[in-house]
């Protein structure tokens, strides 16, 4: 395996400093998803600063499902274009992995080449289609995160690991035990050397309060519809919000309602609030 040049490991150790310092200020982080470099963009020009790449976005974008579907290459390969687009830290959706304990590592290694900040990495195991999500052993993910950190220090990198934890998302039928094990889960993984502890449907005011309380780590969550806003998720000490797939599914909304305006009446009126074509030509002319 060829060694990544050390000024590529340089640039992108101070993209993880950059993100390690804003999940630990004060002000939480907002980290829209990116599923492309035009929207990485936008979200840049927009004074957002770190962007989270979406699995599922990205994913959708390629014509595939999400779940480690289109593989580790195209993953990376993407999330390289992104990072290399913008100034601001990327972090990657690493998803499970890409593989076990012995094969994370090679995750990190092609992330880090292409100048990803960290990324996240959740504890939930591989499934099939309308099959029941589940939880894979707290030993297994535990070896997982060692590999990560394992990675890092034979690199000489400061990669950013954002963990996953699925609890509250599979155990949905016993939600007590579910929000114990979650906990459980997060210091587990703080204490093996996490940097964050991301939370799946964490929505509910009472659900965060205690998880910010009771995970020692920076606790992170991923916005829906029904979560607090960003105002109230900061008092409740909230270090980090992510938006997961939901930009994407914004963008294909709106492809869809002027593709329907077009085909049942003909005109383009949908257009009247969409950018110009200056304002995009303007925003990707900033790449150069």
């Amino acid at each position: 395996m060829d060694p990544v040049p050390s000024e590529i490991i340089a640039a992108a150790n101070a993209k993880s400093r950059r993100l390690k310092e804003l999940v630990r200020a004060p002000e939480i982080l907002v980290m829209p998803g990116a599923y492309d470099v035009l929207s990485a963009l936008l979200f840049e020009q927009l004074g957002f600063r770190a962007i989270q790449g979406t699995s599922g976005g990205i994913a959708a974008v390629l014509g595939y499902p999400d779940g480690e579907v289109i593989g580790r290459d195209r993953t990376v390969e993407v999330t390289g274009q992104i990072a290399k687009a913008v100034s601001v830290p990327v972090n990657a959706d690493g998803e499970r992995g890409y593989g076990d304990a012995s094969q994370v590592g090679a995750t990190v290694r092609a992330l880090v080449a292409v100048g990803s900040a960290g990324m996240n990495l959740e504890d939930c195991a591989a499934h099939q289609r309308n099959e029941p999500h589940r939880l894979i052993e707290t030993a297994e993910q535990l070896e997982k995160i060692a590999a990560v950190l394992e990675a890092r220090r034979t690199l000489g990198s400061e990669f950013f690991l954002n963990a996953r934890v699925d609890a509250l998302m599979v155990m949905v039928d016993d939600p007590k035990r579910a929000l114990e094990e979650a906990i459980r889960r997060g210091n587990a993984y703080a204490e093996a050397g996490a940097d964050c502890v991301f939370y799946m449907n964490a929505v509910t005011r009472d659900t965060i309060a205690r998880l910010v309380k009771e995970v020692r780590a920076p606790v992170s969550v991923l916005a829906r519809a029904e979560t607090p806003g960003v105002a109230e998720l900061q008092d409740l000490g909230v270090a980090r919000v992510s938006y997961g797939a939901a930009f994407s599914r914004a963008a294909i909304t709106a492809v869809r309602r002027l593709a329907r305006e077009i085909r049942d009446s003909g005109t383009i009126t949908t257009l009247k609030d969409a950018m110009s074509s200056q304002e995009v030509t303007a925003l990707v002319e900033r790449k150069r």
